[in-house]
């Protein structure tokens, strides 16, 4: 090989690697910007101005530095469970933004997967109290289950947060998808959309490859949209995040889901949306 083929060689490699790294600079921006934008309304009314940014800031670092420092260069996955420790003179305060707060986790989960990143289990934001922080404060631990079902905790986190409740699941619950195919809801985290991979995936072009999600909490399933380019309609009204009941209709590309629960005495009540956003 030539010194002036080694050269080249050399200068495709570096264009490469710094193509790279702007793509990924790029991406971390994209998904910082998505979590400001979901936690402004709250986060700046409960804390102070600026506060959804510092936090979108913190979270998206932590994160990266937690995936780049993991040495297996074959595959790289994200931290699963983050914790927000908090308070406790703002712990009801903040108990009232979960819903949001696993919106951000679904637009998470679902921005890595779109690198080709991979999850051991479905990311979980949850919130731990921590006694020593100033009122308006907030610590950040991220954790990576291991295959030994460990967790690796991060400096930042100063005490181990008490074991999260397992979210309830909705029994018997069901969709009917487009009048005829019904498909029974069995999981705590479903994930619906086009990609191969999606817990229901659907053969319509209109539908993005990951469209939303649902996540159980305390009996009922809420809907996270997961800024798809179509959007999702629930009972003719675009949201972004709902609570589902029994009946409602979620239509989204050109495919018709009807919720529904194989349960005695229940009612067809239309859903209580939680936020909407065109």
């Amino acid at each position: 090989m030539t010194k002036k083929t080694t050269q080249a060689n050399q200068s495709l490699l570096v264009r490469w690697y710094n193509f790279r790294v702007a793509a990924m600079q790029n991406f971390l921006a994209l998904i910082e910007s998505k979590i400001q934008a979901l936690l402004e309304g709250t986060m700046d009314r409960l804390l102070f101005p600026g506060a959804a940014s510092s936090l979108s800031s913190q979270l998206v670092t932590l994160i990266d530095e937690k995936i780049q420092a993991q040495t297996d260069t074959r595959e790289k996955f994200v931290p699963d469970l983050i914790t927000l420790f908090v308070s406790p003179e703002k712990w009801d305060a903040w108990q009232e933004t979960m819903p949001t707060l696993n919106q951000v986790a679904s637009e998470v989960e679902a921005g890595w997967l779109e690198q080709g990143y991979q999850f051991r289990v479905p990311l979980r934001i949850q919130l731990a109290q921590n006694p020593s922080l100033a009122v308006d404060a907030i610590e950040i631990s991220t954790a990576l289950t291991l295959p030994s079902s460990d967790t690796s905790k991060t400096s930042l986190q100063i005490t181990a947060p008490e074991a999260p409740a397992e979210p309830v699941r909705p029994e018997r619950a069901y969709f009917i998808i487009n009048g005829k195919e019904q498909h029974y809801l069995n999981k705590t985290i479903i994930k619906i959309g086009r990609r191969s991979t999606s817990d229901i995936q659907l053969d319509d072009p209109l539908v993005s490859r990951d469209h939303l999600q649902l996540r159980a909490q305390q009996g009922h399933y809420l809907l996270f949209d997961l800024s798809s380019t179509g959007g999702t309609f629930l009972n003719n009204q675009r949201v972004k995040t709902a609570t589902l009941k029994p009946g409602d209709v979620i239509r989204i590309g050109k495919t018709l889901l009807i919720y529904n629960q194989d349960m005695p005495g229940t009612g067809l009540n239309p859903t209580t949306i939680i936020a909407t956003k065109e």
